[in-house]
């Protein structure tokens, strides 16, 4: 667990979270090792839950499985969404080195809700705060989509 706790301390996404906050989520998460040179997951398969990388280095890449759209590393995190809204990867993960991921699954998070509502909460407010962070940082027709595609779901 002080492992767990160690990695998630690094996490971008938690970096308001108490250290009581981080050692309740590393004590709701599961470490999994990935080996260098294979897929961490693959897009269009369903998304377990929201992984922190603790260590090593995956490739994002497009569902066709083309040029490398983004890198992740230690204190990256991806799924997000998918912890709070179920769903499939919308890319694939290719772990470059050996990768150490810290994942909080969907079962986990729910049993949270319950069992530590303030701890999921504040993780849920983090998610939301980086998916707008997100947004404002995108560019051009993805900005434009992203805007669209939010301001639809409202009405």
């Amino acid at each position: 667990m002080s492992e767990h706790f160690a990695a998630l301390r690094k996490a971008q996404l938690l970096r308001d979270f108490t250290d009581v906050g981080v050692r309740i989520l590393a004590e709701a998460a599961q470490k999994r090792t990935v080996g260098r040179s294979t897929y961490a997951f693959r897009a269009g398969e369903p998304s377990n839950g929201l992984h922190f990388i603790a260590r090593g280095t995956l490739n994002l890449l497009p569902r066709d499985g083309s040029q490398a759209i983004g890198e992740v590393t230690v204190g990256d995190s991806l799924g997000g969404l998918s912890l709070l809204l179920g769903g499939e990867h919308l890319v694939s993960a290719f772990a470059t080195t050996d990768v150490e991921l810290i994942t909080l699954a969907r079962p986990a998070f729910d049993a949270m809700k319950t069992q530590k509502p303030g701890a999921a909460t504040k993780l849920e407010l983090a998610l939301s705060r980086d998916l707008i962070e997100r947004m404002r940082e995108a560019k051009g027709p993805l900005r434009e989509f992203l805007s669209w595609q939010v301001s639809k779901r409202a009405t």
